[in-house]
């Protein structure tokens, strides 16, 4: 069977679009399909972050827990910080404002510095800002949650990410979904409904073990801060694919000006628990109990926005829903053998559901372009429909998590090399 077969059948509903002399020139390693080797990838990548994220939150009591806020804000230093760096390389030194300063790159370094600072402090830069702070609430929230959810659970419960993207998508782009969509969103719905009386039944046998030094989790909390972590992400998307679409900017200067605006808001709570405890001193506030796994879960988070990028460029919906089960899967094992989870019908049942249902949305035939297009945007828009946001990598129906980088240093130094092309434009975003 030609792996490219597929290809053809992308959903562009969802926001991505893949393109048919993009897909026949996929790259390689070792052999293996990039399309594969990094769908695999983001696979184990969703799967580690979500159980690392769990284990360095409850394995601690809670007096020796790190503060979610801070891992967020690293996070979002982290990631602005790479796309800072990546949309300097990618300054044309051939451009009017450059060229005229001087031949050599040295001499040009100003120049390229002036025109970065210019992009990235643009009138239209505060449109970035609903976006950065729902995206900030969203990853707070995600701790929250999983500090309260098993690990598998807390997987399966975030595919309601998908309904909310679609709602807003609904809503605010006035994007069609087909019947067979619909469909798939309800049972959606349902599954994680059935997975959530499983998650409920389970704290009722925990609250008669609870013990005062140890973390106890509350299935109710973890459940509306999961449900509510999807409702901003399908938000922050949908509106950034707005921005988007109606921007020239370089991709990367858009992450710039997600992480800026998003320092604020991040540092807020660091702030407030300074202020709860001033003799402490700020640094060490910050980094209080931030060790080993609290780490690790930052470093993990990076690692998944380019390999997401990567996903969205040279995979197809169908491939991307093998891959959330995937990972729903191999949570569900890992959960199983590292924290004692409880295997039940119901959890099983829903877990079912819900992998149906992501099918079934991703797998639809392709449509003609007056149903994918409602607002009647020129064909020069289409490929920066499939622009997703790194989160969107977030709101993509196999995305739960946001962050990371790319899997091939080959493909990071072509991508450095060059402007990017209309069609390529989405291989450069970074999963939030």
């Amino acid at each position: 069977m030609d792996p490219n077969d597929g290809d053809g059948t992308d959903d562009d509903e969802l926001g991505l679009a893949n393109d048919a002399s993009t897909t026949s020139s996929v790259p390689s390693l070792w052999g293996i399909p990039l399309k594969y080797l990094s769908l695999v990838t983001l696979a184990v990548q969703n799967s580690l972050l979500t159980l690392i994220m769990h284990y360095s939150r409850v394995s601690t009591p809670p007096s020796r827990s790190y503060s979610p806020a801070t891992a967020v804000l690293m996070n979002e230093i982290l990631k602005g910080s790479i796309s800072l760096v990546i949309a300097f390389a990618r300054i044309d030194a051939s451009s009017p404002d450059v060229a005229g300063q001087s031949t050599g790159y040295p001499r040009t370094l100003p120049a390229r510095l002036k025109r970065l600072a210019g992009d990235i402090f643009s009138q239209d830069c505060w449109k970035l800002s609903i976006p950065a702070i729902l995206y900030v609430i969203q990853n707070n929230l995600q701790f929250v949650a999983v500090s309260n959810l098993q690990a598998a659970t807390f997987q399966v419960s975030y595919q309601m990410k998908l309904l909310t993207t679609a709602g807003f998508s609904v809503l605010l782009l006035r994007k069609r979904l087909t019947s067979p969509q619909w469909m798939a969103l309800l049972f959606l719905a349902i599954g994680v409904g059935v997975v959530q009386i499983q998650a409920g039944a389970v704290r009722v046998v925990e609250d008669g073990v609870r013990q005062d030094d140890t973390h106890t989790m509350n299935a109710i909390k973890g459940f509306l801060a999961v449900a509510t972590a999807c409702v901003t992400s399908g938000l922050a998307g949908v509106y950034f694919e707005m921005v988007l679409k109606n921007s020239q900017t370089d991709l990367w200067v858009r992450n710039v000006q997600l992480s800026l605006f998003s320092l604020l808001p991040a540092l807020a709570p660091v702030f407030y628990l300074y202020a709860s405890d001033p003799q402490e001193g700020w640094i060490s506030t910050l980094f209080h109990n931030f060790g080993g796994w609290a780490w690790g879960t930052v470093c993990v988070q990076v690692f998944g926005g380019l390999l997401t990028a990567l996903v969205i460029k040279y995979s197809d919906n169908i491939l991307k829903g093998f891959a959330t089960s995937l990972s729903i899967v191999i949570s569900f094992l890992a959960s199983v053998a590292l924290f004692d989870f409880q295997i039940t019908f119901t959890f099983i049942l829903g877990s079912f559901i819900v992998l149906i249902a992501t099918w079934l949305y991703n797998h639809q035939p392709k449509r003609s372009e007056s149903i994918i297009w409602a607002l009647g945007w020129p064909e020069k828009w289409r490929s920066a429909s499939s622009i997703r946001s790194p989160a969107v990598s977030q709101h993509h129906t196999l995305l739960s998590s946001v962050s990371s980088s790319r899997s091939s240093s080959a493909l990071s130094l072509n991508s450095l090399a060059k402007p990017p092309t209309d069609d390529s434009k989405d291989s450069l975003l970074f999963a939030r």
